[in-house]
């Protein structure tokens, strides 16, 4: 075998596109590494609710694909063989050795990084899962690493945390947080003129030219890479040539509902009501995937133990969200939970099905090319337990995880399932490490190291 490989100049990236070359065998065996990683259009998003799920209307009442979708999940019914249920998830003591910090700093800090909080605030190696894989695709060039989502609330009280960013944050790298940004307009300038939220007009206009220009300059290196292949990788290149094309095509025609078509600027500031804000930030979360400012977003709909008050929801009857989760086994609060839950399922679900029109190059819709993980800083909101966990999974990251419809049981249940099911399932590191090895990454182990290897049910 030829140990050739293609040069920088034959993998075409810039600061708003990054196109790689087909795979042509008459040049090529494999590409180096880092052009691989940019090649393959992996995302990324962590969705994080507060307060817990109500768990009996989450979890399917039988294992494998044969089962009835629960009140909770139903929008996401559209793209059931898109979505995995994974039950059993454990990590209470990781997150909850001791106190303080409390139930939702614990679970919140640890979150994305499956480190403890507690007597270990000031750990140098926490980095959170979307970090580690942020960094994976550095060199991918996107404009944006990663990008930090979320939604502040008035009311929110304080915990008993060492620092507030451990339940105000789930992103983290080097022990420092990456706190969101709450204001739609902020956001905004940040995806469509760059990292800066005050950046110019005139940077976005550069950024539109350089997506022109990247397009440009990778046909014309394909036109002369051509002399260079056997008439079967000819045919290849042609093909993919076509592609290309399209994709310039759609650039072309942004603000015509063309794919990553910018809108107007939000109107809407951090002051906007809370169920606004969740839609246009998500709308945005959309954008910056379709437009590939970014492959890795987080998204908090609330900090942990939120306050959101959702009367919205409920006739202008006030519901503060922490304080209906701890419901008592009150089948009135009980009844407003499922509907939170619903509510914050049915963003999810519009935010997945969106992906999931958007057909890229390869035939996968950028749905299937994402890995979205959903999950809360505790179990049943009564309790605060990290065992038992509403964990939610959609997309396959590229083909590279069975993301297919599945309820992954991992723990023994009866139904009518308890409010609080049964601990002693699989570690979340392990959950991680499956996702890690899916981004290429062959990392065993993460977090406080405390357990190990994949699930290699969920490894294609």
């Amino acid at each position: 075998m030829n140990n050739w490989r293609i040069s920088r100049r034959r993998f075409l990236g810039s600061a708003a596109a990054v196109i790689g070359l087909p795979y042509l065998a008459s040049v090529v065996e494999r590409h180096a590494e880092a052009s691989e990683d940019c090649a393959a259009p992996q995302r990324f998003i962590a969705f994080f609710v507060p307060n817990g799920i109500h768990m009996p209307d989450f979890t399917p009442s039988a294992k494998g694909k044969d089962w009835a979708m629960p009140y909770i999940l139903a929008p996401l019914e559209p793209i059931r063989n898109k979505i995995a249920v994974v039950t059993g998830i454990d990590y209470q003591r990781t997150a909850e050795p001791a106190e303080p910090p409390g139930g939702h700093g614990s679970g919140t800090g640890s979150f994305l990084t499956m480190m403890p909080v507690n007597k270990n605030d000031k750990n140098p190696a926490r980095i959170s899962l979307d970090q580690k894989i942020a960094k994976t695709t550095a060199a991918c060039a996107r404009p944006l690493p990663s990008l930090q989502l979320g939604l502040k609330v008035r009311g929110d009280g304080s915990d008993r945390v060492p620092n507030i960013a451990f339940i105000e944050t789930i992103s983290w790298d080097a022990n420092k947080p990456l706190p969101f940004l709450d204001d739609p307009q902020q956001n905004f300038d940040r995806i469509f003129a760059g990292a800066d939220p005050d950046a110019s007009a005139a940077d976005a206009a550069r950024r539109q030219a350089v997506r022109t220009s990247v397009l440009d300059h990778v046909l014309g290196e394909a036109e002369t890479l051509k002399t260079e292949l056997s008439p079967t990788d000819r045919v290849k290149l042609d093909q993919y040539m076509t592609s290309v094309r399209e994709l310039e095509t759609r650039i072309q025609n942004l603000g015509n509902g063309a794919t990553c078509a910018k809108p107007d600027r939000p109107t809407a500031t951090s002051t906007a009501p809370y169920q606004d804000r969740v839609a246009i930030t998500l709308d945005l979360a959309a954008l910056a995937f379709e437009c590939d400012v970014t492959r890795v977003i987080t998204f908090m709909f609330g900090r942990g133990n939120s306050m959101q008050d959702f009367s919205f929801l409920f006739n202008g009857e006030s519901t503060p969200h922490h304080h209906t989760s701890h419901h008592a086994g009150d089948a009135k609060l009980q009844a407003k939970l499922k509907e939170i839950g619903r509510w914050e399922i049915n963003h999810v679900a519009k935010f997945l099905k969106r992906l999931d029109q958007t057909v890229e190059v390869g035939g996968r819709t950028l749905l299937d090319n994402t890995l979205a993980y959903f999950n809360s800083e505790i179990s049943d909101g009564n309790v605060h337990r990290k065992y038992d966990m509403p964990v939610l999974l959609a997309g396959s990251a590229g083909g590279k995880l069975k993301v297919d419809g599945s309820h992954y049981m991992f723990t023994q249940m009866t139904f009518p399932r308890p409010l609080l099911g049964p601990s002693g399932g699989p570690h979340g590191i392990r959950l991680f490490v499956s996702i890690l090895n899916a981004f290429g990454i062959p990392d065993q182990t993460f977090g406080d190291e405390s357990a190990k290897g994949p699930l290699t049910e969920l490894l294609v």
